[in-house]
């Protein structure tokens, strides 16, 4: 991959890294820092998933479904459209924890803020306090932005694929088990014994503000292995855009990955309304958002220790595969209960029981994008260019982030005209073919050329 752009030495396979390989203490130190910088963020992500409780908050104080889009995209938007900007400023920097140290810091100050505004404003301006969560959010996930390329390359640099993969997955996987207590914590306070709206969402991005307080101190302990002077040298010399443009141009599997990451994205406009549609048509109260967090959170768990081995076994490539052959199942369980409306109407047990499927496979599938989407190119890029090809990749998944928006006004439009489950049906369906394309697309990656040693 990127065989273009690169300068190794005949037989060196390409992404080789030429920086020093770490001591075995720092490895270790990282091993520990990474991962838990992974656990507790995680967890804190787990009090406010944004298909389900933002979304499942916006819906109390809006019935706009465009709007209830925006508020599910906002965060995956914010967090990977601008990571082409992110990349180019820390494009070339030997050191970059700095980077990651000050975005982070100050970006999850949002949470708190968000938590503050609904404990002193009660959200008596609804649609103001829509506005508000969405920019809270936009300014979290923006600055997280920044430090998530300076992370990934970090990352790249202090441990090696296979101990960074077992240090992503066993971060992952005792997140996702902090995760079940905070989906308990969830069902529980929003429950109709809980505490008050707007109180009750107060207190859950509280609690996601302290788990990423907790992430910045883990992240505090991580030891950066600088890039090599050799490697520094020539990336201060080279044209940022001239090379993302010669990559974009010429790059054929980095172009099919892009297209694969391109068709399973789009899913995105169904699965921000999963939640919406089974509550519409089932009547649904808020606690059943806890029931749906743990589901996530239960599916992460299960995701996470499969990819996690089978990454560990056989490759990023092999996770892209398997998760994307995974991934076809949500759209398509939904489209069944949309498609087939007497299951939900004389079998509304058995209809929210599949929907706690499709958000255990979303949950699955969600773990499965460090490990396959994300870790591909870091196995496959030159040391070089490593943080630019991660800010393209993830810039494209801004775009089709988008798509929550499209969503919205597809069930808005189509409504208007035909009923509210052939809106569903329609959406959901275009959903599930376009994640078929995207795993037809993933059979022809190759496999990177960096070992997994």
């Amino acid at each position: 991959m990127i065989t273009e752009l690169s300068e190794e030495k005949p037989g060196l396979p390409a992404g080789a890294a030429t920086t020093p390989a770490p001591h075995k203490t720092d490895s270790r130190r990282n091993f520990l820092a990474f991962g838990g910088d992974m656990l507790t963020f995680m967890t804190g992500l787990s009090f406010i998933p944004a298909t389900i409780v933002m979304v499942g908050m916006a819906s109390r104080l809006t019935s706009d479904k465009a709007l209830l889009g925006v508020v599910a995209m906002t965060g995956s938007v914010a967090w990977f459209l601008p990571q082409v900007i992110a990349a180019r400023i820390v494009h070339g920097k030997q050191r970059q924890k700095s980077y990651l140290v000050g975005a982070s810091t100050i970006g999850r100050q949002m949470y708190l803020l968000m938590a503050l505004w609904l404990y002193f404003t009660r959200a008596e301006s609804p649609l103001l306090t829509v506005f508000v969560l969405i920019t809270c959010v936009a300014i979290f996930h923006i600055a997280d932005s920044l430090a998530g390329v300076a992370w990934f390359d970090m990352l790249s640099r202090a441990l090696s694929p296979r101990m960074r993969g077992r240090s992503v997955a066993l971060g992952n996987l005792i997140g996702l088990v902090g995760g079940i207590g905070a989906g308990l914590i969830v069902e529980r306070v929003l429950s109709p014994t809980g505490l008050p709206f707007p109180i009750n969402y107060a207190v859950l991005f509280f609690c996601a503000w302290l788990c990423f307080m907790a992430s910045s101190v883990f992240i505090l302990f991580i030891k950066e292995i600088p890039m090599s002077a050799d490697e520094h040298s020539q990336t201060a010399d080279t044209h940022f855009l001239a090379n993302l443009a010669k990559v974009l141009r010429t790059d054929k599997v980095f172009q099919r990955l892009i297209f694969a990451r391109i068709f399973t994205g789009i899913e995105t406009m169904a699965a921000a309304f999963y939640v919406v549609f089974i509550r519409e048509r089932l009547g649904l109260h808020d606690d059943i958002l806890g029931v749906f967090t743990i589901a996530s959170v239960g599916g992460g768990i299960l995701g996470i220790a499969f990819f996690g081995w089978l990454g560990d076994r056989i490759g990023s490539r092999g996770v892209i595969r398997s998760s994307i052959g995974l991934q076809v199942v949500a759209p398509t369980l939904a489209l069944v209960v949309a498609a087939l409306p007497v299951i939900a109407g004389a079998a509304p047990d058995v209809a929210i029981a599949i929907f706690v499927g499709v958000i255990a496979v979303n949950g699955a599938v969600a773990q499965a994008g460090m490990l396959g989407f994300q870790s591909y190119p870091l196995d496959a890029a030159p040391e070089r260019y490593r943080a630019m090809y991660i800010g393209v990749l993830n810039s494209v998944g801004g775009v089709v982030s988008l798509t929550p928006l499209l969503g919205g006004l597809m069930l808005d439009g189509i409504t208007a005209s035909v009923s509210s489950q052939a809106a569903y049906s329609i959406v959901f369906g275009i959903a599930a073919i376009s994640v078929v394309a995207g795993l037809i697309t993933s059979f022809g990656l190759p496999k990177p050329a960096r070992n997994m040693e």
